[in-house]
C-alpha cells in the first residue's frame, strides 16, 4: 500500500489481550496504525509498549480517560500532519476481515461523482449476536448504499474533510460522537457510503438476548453511566440537526423508545438506568457536557 494512503486510528481503554486480534486484522491493510490509549490499566499498557517496536505503529498515551472524541482527534491530527490521504477509525474490539480496506477503496473508485463521497463504511456483523446469516441475506442486490450516518468502527474517511467540517465533538465525551460527526458531513452535502462486500466483525456493547414467545429479543445492556451519555448526547444531536430530514434521526428516536421499554422489562439495575436517563436529559437542558461528574 502507498506509504501515505491510509492511516488507522484505534482508541484503547482497558482492552487487554483482546486487542491483539483487532490490531492484527487491520495492520497489514493500512500504511500506519496510530493507537491512542485513554489511561488504561497496566495489562493494556504493557501490550501497547510491545507494539511500539513496529516502525509503522505509534502509540499516544493519555494519563486519564479523555473520552473517545478527544482521543480520536489526537490520532487524526497526527495523521493529518503526516499527510495521509485516508483515515480509518476502529473500535478496539472490532476485527477487519481480509481486504476490507481495499474493497472499500475499490468501491470508491467506481462511484459516479466520487469527489462528493468523503466517508466509506463496511457492512457489520455483530459478534455479540452472531448475525452473519442475516448479513448474507440483507441488501444482497446492492453493493453500495448511500446513508447519512453510521458508527465509528471501520469508518474510512478522507483526511481533508476534517478541515472542512471540523473534528469530532469533544464535549460529548462518548456516545453519539459518530452520528453527530456524520450528520455534519451530510448536512453540508457530502456523501457517505456503505460498501456491502467489505465486512467488519463488530461488538455492539454488552449485547444480551432473551427468548420471549418464541422470538429472540436483543438488548444492549449498557451500564447506567453509559445510559447517561447516550441520553444526553442523543438529545443534543437530535436538537442540533432537527431541521434535517435524515432517516437515521427518526430511526434513532425509535431506538431510544425501544431501549427504555427493554430496560424496564428486561435489564438489571433498571432503576439506576432510568434515573440516569432522566439525568442525561436534564444535563442536556442545562447545556452541561463533558465527562460525567460521578454524582448519581
Amino acid at each position: 500500500m502507498n506509504d501515505k494512503l491510509v492511516c488507522c486510528i484505534i482508541v484503547t481503554y482497558n482492552i487487554g489481550n483482546k486487542f491483539n486480534k483487532c490490531y492484527d486484522s487491520i495492520k497489514q491493510q493500512v500504511s500506519k496504525v496510530i493507537i491512542v490509549d485513554n489511561g488504561s490499566n497496566l495489562e493494556t499498557v504493557n501490550i501497547l509498549n510491545k507494539l511500539i517496536k513496529d516502525k509503522y505503529t505509534d502509540v499516544i498515551f493519555n494519563e486519564e480517560n479523555l473520552g473517545i472524541a478527544k482521543a480520536l482527534n489526537q490520532g487524526i491530527e497526527r495523521a493529518i500532519n503526516e499527510e495521509f490521504k485516508w483515515i480509518i477509525t476502529m473500535d478496539n474490539d472490532s476485527v477487519a476481515t481480509d481486504n476490507m480496506v481495499n474493497t472499500m477503496l475499490q468501491a470508491y473508485e467506481s462511484i459516479p461523482d466520487k469527489d462528493k463521497v468523503v466517508s466509506l463504511f463496511p457492512k457489520y456483523i455483530d459478534l455479540g449476536i452472531n448475525e452473519e446469516e442475516n448479513y448474507n441475506n440483507q441488501n444482497a442486490n446492492e453493493n453500495v448504499e448511500f446513508l447519512n450516518a453510521e458508527i465509528t468502527s471501520g469508518n474510512l474517511i478522507k483526511a481533508d474533510i476534517f478541515n472542512k467540517v471540523g473534528l469530532f465533538e469533544e464535549k460529548l465525551f462518548i456516545d453519539m460522537v459518530d452520528y453527530e460527526f456524520c450528520f455534519r458531513i451530510s448536512k453540508l452535502g457530502y456523501k457517505l457510503v456503505r460498501v456491502n462486500n467489505a465486512v467488519l466483525q463488530h461488538n455492539l456493547g454488552n449485547m444480551k438476548v432473551k427468548r420471549i414467545l418464541g422470538k429472540n429479543i436483543y438488548y444492549t445492556n449498557h451500564n447506567y453511566i453509559r445510559r447517561y451519555y447516550i441520553t444526553r448526547n442523543r438529545f443534543y444531536t437530535w436538537n442540533k440537526f432537527d431541521d434535517c430530514n435524515f432517516e437515521e434521526l427518526y430511526r434513532d428516536k425509535k431506538f431510544f423508545l425501544k431501549d427504555i421499554i427493554k430496560i424496564i422489562l428486561l435489564e438489571e439495575e433498571k432503576n439506576k438506568k432510568i434515573k440516569m436517563i432522566i439525568r442525561g436529559y436534564i444535563d442536556f437542558k442545562k447545556d452541561k457536557y463533558g465527562k460525567f461528574d460521578g454524582n448519581i
